[in-house]
């Protein structure tokens, strides 16, 4: 199966290099337009969130063992809180131990009595996506599934993700969990995440805790001496793009979500992306739609577009200058205060970027200090603004270019009278 998925990511690259031409959109040249066969789907650039591709992207859908990544992303809080180490001890109840052997659901084996390391079940939870393993770690964290679904649901209100709805630490559907199912909650309520949350999961994730990829990127692993096998059928693909790497990040698949995989890849070791598809075609266990899918997308990217940087204190094209009524010089340029790096079409030159203030600059006192803030913009190509994912993502921090002396007593008692007029 695995040599056949090769061939038919080989085959749809070769044809996305004959319609490399058509493939970036001419009236958006900072983002992809393939054809993505998903329900949602979603390419974010993982640093700067920018948004390199979307489809249905705000719409929560059921988002399965995806899920996952929430409640390792709660454990490593944890951790770094002190509250937990990767040494914890966690119990396993009948509870627990009932459901990691059930039939028809992904796990690994966990005896009644025994103790299992933080460690061991976070491997497990995000190489074998196993449910019994993720939600012991749930009730590690909070004492019961219904504290920790709480703290899910608060977790990503943080985030900035309100639309989104947790019931467990697994994904699974509420009557799937059996003895541990929540009181008063549908049977079939299951875990909601729109495409751009799950990638600002993803980027919150990734940007928290990147050693996430020393796990993600295992194809297999061990459980007690069991063999672990990984679901991802991209890590150590070499026939999506020339230097592409896959190293992660989580499957998920259920009834009402379909096939679902949120992907993780460098090219060369360089900057990185994440991409969700929700909801592809999901005709058998082996069905590998969603990876050939997210193939598809990573290739788009990382051929037709190109990471450009903006270097610090650049100017940046629409950006109006800064004013400082009682300064030697009355204005003053306002640069970046920090590189930026932008995702554009290939050949897109840094004079083709401009930008325009969030809101009006702040109008400046002398004597003003190089470096001093000026206001925050936001980038655009062409007539085109750039969009990102989170709160205040891609707001560009700008500061004066020089530093401004106060003017002398005549020159600004000379400047009252003239505004008098």
């Amino acid at each position: 199966m695995k040599h056949r998925l090769k061939l038919v990511i080989a085959l749809i690259g070769f044809f996305c290099v004959l319609a490399g031409a058509t493939t970036v959109s001419a009236s958006a040249q900072n983002t992809v337009s393939p054809n993505i066969y998903a329900k949602a789907a979603i390419a974010v650039d993982a640093k700067t969130g920018q948004i390199l591709y979307q489809k249905n992207a705000k719409q929560p859908r059921a988002i399965a063992s995806i899920s996952k990544l929430m409640t390792v992303y709660i454990v490593h809080q944890q951790i770094q809180k002190h509250h937990l180490s990767w040494g914890s001890k966690v119990k396993i109840s009948s509870e627990l131990a009932s459901l990691s052997t059930a039939s028809g659901l992904t796990n690994v084996t966990l005896k009644t009595g025994r103790s299992y390391t933080v460690r061991q079940l976070v491997n497990a939870t995000l190489v074998a996506s196993a449910n019994a393993a993720a939600l012991a770690l749930g009730q590690k964290v909070s004492g019961t599934s219904e504290k920790f679904a709480d703290l899910m649901n608060k977790t990503a209100r943080k985030m900035g993700i309100h639309d989104g709805k947790f019931y467990n630490a697994s994904g699974l559907t509420n009557k799937l969990t059996g003895k541990l199912a929540l009181q008063k909650v549908s049977a079939n309520a299951e875990n909601l995440l729109s495409a751009s949350d799950v990638a600002l999961l993803a980027k919150n994730l990734l940007k928290e805790f990147p050693k996430v990829i020393n796990l993600t990127r295992q194809t297999s692993s061990t459980f007690y001496g069991m063999a672990m096998s990984g679901h991802n059928q991209l890590i150590d693909d070499k026939t999506i793009a020339k230097g592409v790497r896959v190293d992660g990040l989580k499957t998920g698949t259920s009834d009402k979500a379909g096939a679902c995989f949120v992907g993780s890849a460098t090219e060369n070791g360089g900057h990185r992306i994440i991409t969700v598809v929700l909801g592809a075609r999901n005709q058998s266990a082996s069905d590998p739609a969603r990876f050939i899918q997210t193939a598809k997308l990573m290739r788009s990217v990382y051929t037709t577009l190109t990471p450009v940087k903006l270097a610090a204190k650049s100017k940046v094209a629409g950006v109006g200058k800064a004013q400082i009524p009682d300064g030697k010089t009355e204005t003053v340029i306002p640069v970046t205060k920090t590189a930026n790096w932008v995702w554009a079409a290939n050949g897109t030159h840094t004079s083709q970027i401009s930008g325009q203030y969030v809101a009006k600059p702040v109008k400046l006192a002398s004597p003003t200090k190089k470096n001093t803030y000026v206001g925050k913009a936001r980038l655009k190509i062409g007539d085109k603004r750039l969009q990102y994912i989170g709160k205040s993502a891609g707001e560009i921090f700008m500061v004066t270019k020089n530093s401004v002396k106060k003017a002398n007593p005549f020159v600004r008692l000379w400047r009252a009278i003239l505004r008098l007029f």
